[in-house]
Order: structure tokens, then sequence, then C-alpha cells
């Protein structure tokens, strides 16, 4: 027997649909303060929907722990229930309301990895606030070791970037497919062959926080190995990082093209042939015919997609 069955039909009708907004909302977030913030309310008033739930549902729903709020085994159960509920009657009532792109001010949220952001986000934006000149937006960082928990958070509609495991439930789009190139300072030894390549010094942008990359996959099948001495955990500090350090980075090559266009550093192709990969896009099912969201998943495919990879 389902859960909800188990509750009296009078509780189930007189339940307010927002109070399971707010539980749903406190279950991903595991925060009462971040889900107030969320729903630009005070904490108090999170707290007092919450209080009114319990009663309602006869259940402590969350206790504390630390600075996160676990919840009880009901409420797990209680909210795998009724989250399918919720998002169907949420895209149904985006879908059926009308929708101008010029008069809109709703606040988009996506997730993209800040390569992206570097090389593609001016020109999102252009095209984003020509389109819909009075909408706000929200630009969170993420990568592929994240990607899957904002979307299931609901921190975000969509995400960008290099995508790995995803909600099963959730759309994607292959936008791109990318190669490699290597990035130095001007002062660097010139890199003509895969033996220079090996004997240089490496700096690696990497989001697991290691000291091996997708690249040396490639160099391991040859049987040679670069001298990576550097792990950085992002793509904002490269141009800094480089700066007479004699270090070598390779990375993204529409990144690479940016960088060398705007900081004088210098790119190269890579002296064998360069891995690939895909540069894609996720996003909920719930926001899937909503019309200003298909209008934000048009203007990356635009932007992003845009990019060719040169071998």
């Amino acid at each position: 027997m389902k859960i909800i069955d188990t509750m009296h039909n009078s509780n189930l009708m007189n339940l307010d649909l927002n109070l399971l907004r707010v539980f749903a909302l406190v279950m991903r977030e595991r925060s009462l303060t971040r889900a107030a913030r969320r729903l630009s309310v005070g904490q108090p008033a999170v707290s007092h929907a919450l209080a009114r739930l319990r009663s309602e549902l006869g259940d402590a729903l969350f206790v504390r722990s630390g600075r996160r709020m676990e919840p009880t085994e009901w409420a797990k159960s209680f909210y795998a229930e009724i989250a399918p509920a919720l998002e169907r009657i949420d895209a149904s009532l985006m879908s059926s309301r009308a929708f101008d792109p010029g008069s809109t001010d709703r606040t988009f949220r996506i997730g993209m990895s800040d390569d992206l952001q570097m090389a593609f986000l001016p020109q999102f934006l252009a095209a984003f606030t020509e389109r819909m000149p009075n909408a706000r937006l929200v630009v969170q960082q993420t990568n592929y070791t994240t990607a899957a928990e904002m979307l299931d958070r609901r921190d975000v509609s969509l995400v960008v970037g290099y995508l790995d495991t995803l909600p099963a439930a959730a759309k994607t789009r292959t936008i791109s497919r990318v190669s490699y190139r290597m990035i130095m300072d001007s002062r660097n030894a010139e890199v003509t062959t895969l033996a220079d390549y090996c004997a240089g010094k490496h700096a690696l942008v990497t989001f697991a926080g290691d000291l091996i990359g997708y690249v040396d996959e490639t160099l391991q099948q040859r049987g040679v190995a670069r001298d990576i001495r550097l792990s950085l955990s992002n793509f904002a500090v490269v141009p800094y990082a480089l700066r007479g350090t004699g270090y070598l980075v390779t990375i993204p090559q529409y990144l690479a093209a940016v960088l060398a266009n705007e900081t004088g550093l210098v790119m190269a192709q890579l002296p064998f042939e360069s891995p690939e990969f895909d540069v894609s896009m996720a996003w909920s099912p719930t926001v899937d015919s909503d019309p200003g969201e298909r209008i934000i998943r048009d203007l990356i495919v635009d932007t992003v997609g845009g990019f060719r990879s040169q071998r």
C-alpha cells in the first residue's frame, strides 16, 4: 500500500500545496536557510510551514544533524511519491501560462562549467538580453562531478559542459565536439614534437583534484607520459599560473583561442592527435515544454554549439 493511502482522506484534501512545496525544497536543500533563500522568505516562515505540515501528517519529517536537516524514513518515502506529482503540476502551470519574451521578468538558473563561461558567456548574455531584455539570469559554476546533484536539487534547470553521470530522467543534447590545444607563455621553448611535450612541465586543470587527466589516457596508449607538476581546480587561474613559469597547459580549443587572443599566451596544436570530448547540455524534464527554457536552450545551441573544433 502506498504511503499516501495510509493518510486520512480529509488530511489530503485539506493540505496546502504550498506546504508541500516547502517540504520538497527542504528535502532537496537539507537546509532551512537555503530553502528560505530560494523561496525569498525568512527562515521563520519555512519553520512555520514545516510545523504545520508536521501537525497535518503526524510525522517529524526532519531532524537536525549538525547544520543539515535529515529527513525521517517516512519523509523520504512520502517525498518519493509526491515529487513527481509536484513536478507535473509545475510543468502544467508553466506550459499553460502565456509567455512574452519581450516583457517577462522571470529569473532563469543555469549551470555552466567555468571554461565555457570564459569562452562563451559574453555572446550568450548578449543574445539573452536581446531576446528577453527584462529577464534575470543566475549562472552557477558546475562540472561533471556536480551537474547531476545540481539538477536533482533544482539549483538549476539546465547544465552545460562535459557531462558524465546524470539523473535518469534528464533530457540531454550533445551540442559540440571539441579537441584540445596547448597554451603557454610566449617565453616558453617551442614545443614541436611528442618528446618535447612529454619533457615539458605541465599544469593540469582537474575538478577531481588529482594529477591525471583525459589527455593522459591518449599518451598512455602511445606508451609515454607527461610530467604534471601542478593541479588547478578551475580554468580562470590558467593565465596567472602560466605567466613566466614555463608550464604548459592542455585545455579545450575554444578556451585556448580566447586566452591566446586576450592574454598574450601562445596557443599551439598538440604534437599528436588530440582526443575529443562532447560538450552537452542536460535539463529537467519538468521544463522541457517551458517556452522560456526552450529559448535558453536555443541560445546555448546557437552560441556554444556554434563552435566547431579544428583538428
